[in-house]
């Protein structure tokens, strides 16, 4: 029986263009956050995005690493000059892949999982995945791994990798870091506790819901997917 896929995104308030992406299949979910300082960056999410689900077909756990920076590249490869990587394709992307015994999550970037277990008891886990560049730190983009000046980039990105047992756990989602903000304090507690209610229901209408009502406090793009 297919699953009930999750797949939401919700532009960040006051912005007029979303640089989220989420794509939800049988077997696989992902949610690819655009760089805000990246023109673009929409373009790459998206093109990633729609790449992974026309192949989440064949993707398993021995092929998935190997089938996303293949994806990546050959995007890369419509193009690969360094303005447009860093307009375009500056993204962070984590993906939940279901087996049949267990969740296995890969990210190349910040964000969040959700975990539901079997006593329906929900926990937040905040992915801060940095990368040392020239002036600091930031997310892990794969976008890193291709950029012509590799001295700005020192470090190769590679995916980090979570597992989760399905003895243990019912549901698993993956989330940008707009999560933050439903997390926050500002955030209405019985809104939240709605929320932990529909993650447990899969209830993605009530989700949407919840953060549309909720809009002027989400200050950055939001996107979950299950």
């Amino acid at each position: 029986m297919k699953k009930v896929g999750i797949e939401i995104v919700q532009t960040g308030m006051g912005k007029n263009i979303g640089q989220d992406y989420a794509i939800s299949t049988n077997n696989l979910a992902v949610v690819l956050d655009g760089c805000g300082s990246g023109e673009h960056s929409e373009v790459g999410a998206h093109k990633m995005g729609e790449a992974l689900r026309k192949k989440s077909r064949r993707i398993n756990e021995g092929n998935f690493e190997d089938i996303a920076y293949t994806s990546f590249y050959e995007i890369v490869m419509e193009d690969d000059s360094e303005d447009r990587i860093i307009a375009e394709l500056q993204f962070t992307l984590i993906a939940c892949l279901e087996t049949k015994s267990e969740y296995i999550v890969y990210s190349a970037g910040d964000g969040f999982i959700i975990t539901v277990d079997n006593s329906n008891v929900i926990k937040y886990i905040q992915l801060d995945n940095d990368v040392n560049v020239a002036n600091g730190e930031a997310p892990k983009y794969l976008a890193y791994n291709y950029i012509p000046n590799r001295q700005r980039y020192s470090t190769k990105v590679i995916f980090g990798k979570k597992y989760f047992s399905k003895t243990q756990y019912k549901h698993v989602y993956v989330a940008s870091d707009g999560l933050r903000f439903v997390l926050g304090d500002k955030f209405p507690s019985k809104d939240r506790d709605l929320f932990k209610k529909a993650l447990v229901e899969r209830n993605q209408r009530e989700i949407e819901t919840i953060l549309r009502r909720n809009k002027e406090l989400i200050l950055d793009d939001i996107s979950i997917a299950s």
